[in-house]
């Protein structure tokens, strides 16, 4: 785990050094919009995304932290910062706090923070076109769209409240975390040009680590302090969402959370010793419920 941990590290070192570099000084005019989208993308978090980028190009041959897995790996944290800005909004989730910080909202107000949320997302495509790759802004699209994240969160927002089944939870899940996981996956073996049956395997990696990644965070959300999850816990229950622990029940989500991270492992098999920081990062990312 020391390893990988380092792994995780070099990882955020990379991507944030790019991050810092790419984004607008917070003294470039206009200032306010510049100053809101560094604070919230440098408000910490462990990069998981930008990682699995680096790991699955890894997997597929190519050199740690190349330039154009560094490019994807900050257009792709830029993206899930801009989603985490508007989740934490008073008209979705109304959240306060955010990794221990004050939410975007509480510091500049809701306008500018839809505002900033906005030019992140929109950064992020002028950054991944700096790869020259159409394919993968096309991917990134598909895990943002009603196909993905957006779905997922239209879904979450008509459920709350009501009694919704398994497969309604999973369609939220998918989409509004597993799409972009999948996708930072997909994306790493893109930039290797990776034949078919490899981004494949990694897919149904992304799929499986992506699902179970959710599952976990609903059952932390029950069972971790606000010192350990960097915002107030139980808001999932108090806002009556639908999640995992809601429907199954706390030891069926854990059971299930396992099952999905072995699912992750056998999808890549095929690749041996080269998915061993993918397979880590697997155990890893389920352990946390330990």
């Amino acid at each position: 785990m020391s390893e990988l941990k380092k792994y995780l590290d070099d990882c955020a070192q990379a991507v944030e050094k790019t991050l810092d570099e790419i984004l607008p000084k917070e003294s470039d005019y206009p200032q306010t919009i510049h100053k809101i989208m560094r604070y919230s993308t440098f408000a910490g978090g462990k990069r998981i995304r930008p990682a699995l980028v680096m790991a699955a190009n890894e997997a597929c041959g190519q050199t740690f932290a190349n330039k154009n897995v560094c490019l994807a790996g900050a257009a792709i944290e830029m993206l899930h910062t801009f989603s985490l800005i508007h989740d934490d909004l008073p008209c979705m989730d109304d959240d306060d706090l955010r990794r221990g910080r004050p939410t975007a909202h509480k510091v500049f107000g809701e306008g500018v923070a839809v505002l900033g949320g906005d030019a992140l997302a929109i950064f992020a495509y002028e950054v991944l076109s700096r790869i020259g790759d159409i394919k993968i802004v096309e991917e990134i699209s598909r895990a943002l769209g009603t196909g993905g994240m957006i779905g997922g969160q239209i879904i979450d927002i008509e459920s709350e409240g009501k009694k919704v089944d398994l497969q309604t939870v999973e369609y939220i899940h998918k989409g509004k975390t597993a799409a972009l996981l999948r996708s930072s996956i997909v994306i790493g073996a893109l930039i290797a040009k990776a034949d078919d049956k490899k981004i494949a395997a990694l897919s149904e990696y992304g799929n499986a680590v992506g699902l179970a990644f959710q599952v976990v965070d609903d059952i932390l959300d029950l069972t971790s302090t606000a010192e350990q999850l960097g915002k107030k816990p139980g808001s999932d229950l108090q806002n009556q969402k639908a999640t995992y622990p809601s429907i199954v029940g706390l030891e069926k989500s854990k059971e299930y959370a396992k099952e999905l991270t072995q699912r992750a492992k056998n999808a890549i098999v095929s690749f041996g010793e080269k998915a061993k920081t993918l397979n880590e990062i697997a155990d890893y990312l389920e352990s946390r419920i330990n």
